[in-house]
């Protein structure tokens, strides 16, 4: 038995060197040690255990720009140096975004030095040409999140054979901050992304991949920044396809629309600075400490999450010298990249955002429903908004006030206004304009993978699929692991949902198609939605074809 061992050992080894010699000029292994040549200079990664039995290759920390510190801070990404030698990339030198963590009681974590991707590849693929790429672009409200593996590893869907990507970006102010001047015009962090995507299509051949089939995929707001970067001329031609998860860029949370520069000002007053002037403001700001930028800014959140309210996020920013979006989402909306996208959510995404459900709260929550309801139009006619809620109020609650024994109706009010409406309205029009092709889905299963909603001891947690619930299934999370660091047990419901989800999203990435045919995964033929049918995938206990009706998004006329 150790005698076969030895053999395989030496001819998996001997597979490894061989293709080291036929991709010479690119990549190349020494003991286990993969060697892989970009433009700015050669990169040593590491192999790593995939916790679903193979192996995979990891290049991690790898500059795609320079850093933004100093005269930097608030300019858009400068190009990467180039280095002598070869560079460590087994570990993660490029650490997260700066930012707070763990609220009520923030921990200060990342650096603004931060500008990194991480390029995973299947062992079983290594060596290998023209692979599918997929770019994951993290979420957490464009103020927190990472794209290292220390947040989430990407085992599961290197299992399908896919080169995964993952990007960080700066974050809150220094990601976003717009005085409505040229000298800071915001989407520093979506700049960074199309910076990603430029290095990513300029080298990604020589780890593998194929620069001519890229997949952007994100979360929340790495969703919605995933529809921005269709909508962006700034990254037209990056990629191919795009997957875009409980956010987009009509989402009333996604995009800044009205005097984005108050937030900027009143941050740089909160530091000590009162002057309105963008120049000033600026010249100060780069003076501060990040760590106090990023700690000052959390006093103009909104903590009582009675709306969900982001200071710092995405703006139209015509006065940039290279804007990323020149003029409103409604007109770039027309004239998009015209892509294969897949898009949805799961059954119930506030259940994340209602964390206290004391009578008190709910009977707030009711209170502020004009409030939230307004979010959902661009208008300021009193008349309008009341006619809203009360839609709203008679079609969700039947008139009767939010309670205990109606939060799934307060659940799927505030999941509809947040996500779902945008979602399902603006799939509406881009199946009727007979654009490539969109899949519509819905995730509702609920299994017994721990998932950030349960870990953060919500407990509406089992009454149905939260906000960003999916990623358990896609990825393997650390902090999700802790207790029960094994996958999902072969033949469980998990393991079937995670093989499901992998193999779809993968095939996906690979053909524009997520369900090309059957297989011992999939037993159902997932069609996008048409103008002939407004189809809907339903992924639960099994997978089923819906339609979508006017009575699914009822509030749907406040976004046109």
């Amino acid at each position: 038995m150790q005698y076969h061992m030895c053999i395989t050992q030496i001819i998996n080894r001997s597979k490894r060197i061989l293709f080291s010699i036929i991709n010479k000029n690119s990549f190349y292994s020494i003991m286990d040690k993969p060697i892989v040549t970009v433009k700015q200079g050669k990169l040593q990664g590491i192999f790593e255990e995939n916790v679903l039995g193979s192996r995979y290759i990891a290049f991690k920390g790898i500059p795609f720009a320079a850093p933004p510190v100093g005269k930097l801070r608030f300019k858009d990404p400068e190009p990467p140096a180039a280095w002598a030698g070869v560079r460590d990339a087994s570990r993660n030198a490029g650490s997260e975004c700066i930012q707070l963590t763990s609220l009520p009681n923030p921990t200060l974590i990342g650096s603004e030095d931060c500008l990194y991707l991480n390029v995973f590849i299947p062992e079983n693929i290594y060596g290998t040409k023209r692979n599918p790429v997929m770019v994951w672009v993290h979420g957490g409200g464009y103020f927190v999140g990472s794209g290292n593996d220390t947040d989430k590893r990407p085992d599961y869907l290197l299992a399908k054979g896919v080169i995964l990507v993952s990007i960080n970006y700066r974050l809150g102010a220094l990601g976003f901050l717009n005085l409505d001047h040229e000298i800071a015009s915001g989407n520093q962090g979506l700049k960074d992304q199309a910076a990603a995507l430029k290095w990513i299509k300029e080298n990604i051949e020589t780890f593998g991949g194929d620069s001519n089939n890229i997949t952007v995929f994100g979360i929340s707001a790495g969703s919605s920044s995933t529809h921005l970067l269709m909508l962006s001329p700034l990254s037209k031609g990056l990629f191919h396809k795009a997957i875009l998860q409980s956010g987009i860029a009509t989402c009333n949370w996604a995009v800044l629309k009205n005097k984005p520069e108050d937030n900027g000002f009143r941050l740089a007053s909160l530091l000590g600075n009162d002057s309105k002037d963008p120049e000033k403001v600026v010249e100060f700001l780069q003076t501060v400490p990040a760590s106090e930028i990023v700690a000052t800014q959390y006093k103009i959140f909104d903590l009582e999450q009675r709306i969900i309210n982001i200071p710092f996020r995405p703006t139209i920013d015509e006065k940039a010298k290279t804007p990323f979006l020149p003029r409103p989402i409604s007109q770039l909306l027309h004239d998009d990249n015209d892509i294969p996208i897949m898009l949805g959510s799961t059954s119930y995404e506030y259940i994340m955002f209602l964390k206290d459900t004391s009578e008190n709260t709910l009977k707030t929550q009711y209170e502020d429903l004009p409030r939230k309801i307004q979010t959902l139009t661009d208008s300021e006619d009193p008349q309008k908004i009341m006619q809203l809620t009360e839609r709203a109020k008679q079609w969700y609650l039947n008139n009767k006030p939010f309670t205990e024994e109606n939060i799934p109706s307060l659940l799927r009010l505030l999941s509809d206004i947040y996500f779902d409406i945008a979602i399902k309205t603006f799939t509406d029009k881009r199946r009727k304009r007979k654009q490539a092709p969109a899949y519509l889905y819905k995730f509702s299963y609920i299994g017994n993978e721990m998932t950030t909603t349960r870990l953060n001891g919500n407990k509406l947690a089992l009454c149905g699929a939260s906000h960003t619930d999916e990623l358990s299934y896609l990825f393997y999370i650390p902090k999700c692991k802790v207790n029960d660091p094994k996958p999902p047990a072969v033949n469980s419901k998990d393991r079937k949902i995670l093989e499901i989800l992998t193999t779809m999203w993968s095939n996906f990435a690979k053909t524009g198609n997520p369900t090309p045919a059957f297989d011992q995964h999939i037993n159902t033929i997932w069609p996008p939605a048409t103008a002939d049918a407004f189809n809907c995938l339903d992924i639960g206990d099994t997978l089923q074809v819906l339609t979508v009706t006017d009575y699914d998004y009822i509030l749907r006329d406040s976004t046109l």
